[in-house]
């Protein structure tokens, strides 16, 4: 494959995936307005959280599908199947019935194509490595995640306006037209025989599903440091479940009581994020380096974050800096952690590492999310935000005496010698 082909495969699978993050935002926002305007139940808002971590929760088991199967089939076929959901669901939506079974079937639509989306992310995820030196890959990375939280940016408050000015079944359609431009850039990716067979080393498959997901396993459990780094996270993920169904309640309160606000605060978060995209690029953290600076990375966002909610009684321009400051940090983790996972294994098995580590990641967050909705209507949406803003700083204290511990270890072990 030339550097010419690799660059234009590049710029083919990014304009993709930023076209799937649109289109996926669209369709997001849509549904969980609907459902909030019309339910107007903090539960059924919950659950529509809890639906895509707990997708996420069992991602594990899309791993051999997304390693064994063709990965540009399996990209097409994905995203066209989402722009149908869209389809179907404008159709629902037009019809303004209001009914238990009508609510059931928009959340199965939207689940189905929450499945489909955990399954095009951790592709793309596994095809980036082919395409780019292992030099080139945090700085790639940077690029693709700078690229989404601009769109972010944009589409927080612009999916908000969207359907301030014309309704939720227009952001729908708009959100079928993207995945269909989404679909021309996957078909436009060439994957050349060489890239094919690495894809495919046989050391990683065993022709049996099952076993084919448990040698998934088994590879990330060899990366110890990497396992070390990830069940924490998981923990604190309960917590984010809580914040993140408390957030749009959060924000109707005290920033703006309409879509508007929501959008504000989600728009600051992804300016944050833009400066933690940029910011992480002077970075250059290795395994034994990532417990220190996720550390640090904790302790940085939950200041901020506890500071979110102290700011209603200050000024609400502190309050949106502390938020995108809060998320800077949290980006700056995300992107170094991706570029480690993907540089630490095999492209023919990243697929399987990648789905697991999301499983682990979101186990708790379906939780939270349920457990959000309890304490908003116990102690109201302000409650939601310093939870996780102290979940985040005892984190910090957890990486830090297993920090402490392993260097006295260290010492001991010295001493011995």
């Amino acid at each position: 494959m030339t550097k010419q082909t690799k660059k234009k495969d590049v710029y083919n699978l990014l304009f993709g995936r930023i076209s799937t993050n649109i289109a996926d935002s669209l369709f997001y926002m849509a549904i969980l307005w609907h459902f909030k305007e019309v339910s107007r139940s903090p539960f059924i808002v919950s659950i529509i959280f809890a639906v895509a971590s707990g997708i996420d929760m069992i991602s594990f088991g899309f791993g051999p599908l997304i390693d064994r199967i063709s990965i540009k089939k399996l990209l097409e076929s994905s995203t066209f199947l989402q722009a149908a959901i869209s389809v179907i669901t404008f159709l629902i939506l037009y019809l303004r019935i209001d009914n238990l079974i009508i609510s059931i079937i928009l959340i199965t639509l939207y689940i189905a194509s929450t499945i489909l989306s955990a399954i095009i992310y951790p592709a793309e995820y596994k095809l980036l490595p082919l395409f780019v030196s292992e030099k080139e890959l945090l700085r790639f990375n940077g690029i693709f995640q700078l690229t989404y939280r601009v769109l972010d940016l944009l589409l927080d408050a612009g999916v908000t306006v969207i359907i301030t000015l014309t309704s939720i079944p227009i952001t729908v359609v708009l959100s079928a037209i993207v995945f269909a431009i989404a679909l021309k850039f996957y078909g436009s990716l060439k994957i050349n025989l060489a890239a094919k067979e690495f894809l495919e080393e046989d050391e990683y498959f065993t022709g049996s599903y099952r076993k084919d997901m448990a040698l998934g396993w088994k590879t990330l459990r060899k990366e110890k440091n990497i396992l070390e780094l990830i069940l924490p996270i998981a923990f604190t993920n309960f917590f984010y479940g809580i914040f993140s169904v408390g957030l749009p309640y959060f924000a109707q309160s005290y920033i703006r009581d309409s879509a508007l606000g929501y959008g504000t605060l989600l728009f600051t978060s992804s300016l944050g994020s833009i400066g933690g995209t940029l910011l992480v690029q002077r970075f250059k953290i290795g395994k034994k380096d990532m417990q220190i600076f996720i550390a640090i990375c904790f302790l940085g966002a939950g200041i901020f974050r506890v500071l979110v909610p102290i700011s209603i009684y200050l000024n609400i321009w502190v309050l949106l800096v502390a938020s995108a400051i809060s998320s800077m940090w949290i980006t700056m983790m995300n992107t170094n952690f991706e570029a480690l996972v993907q540089t630490s294994f095999s492209s023919s098995i990243l697929g399987r590492v990648e789905t697991i580590n999301d499983s682990i990641l979101s186990a708790m967050i379906p939780i939270g999310t349920l457990v959000g909705g309890w304490i908003i209507k116990v102690s109201g949406s302000l409650m939601t935000q310093y939870i996780y803003g102290a979940a985040l700083l005892l984190s910090t204290v957890y990486y830090f005496l297993i920090l402490k511990d392993k260097k006295q270890k260290n010492v001991s072990d010295n001493e011995i010698e």
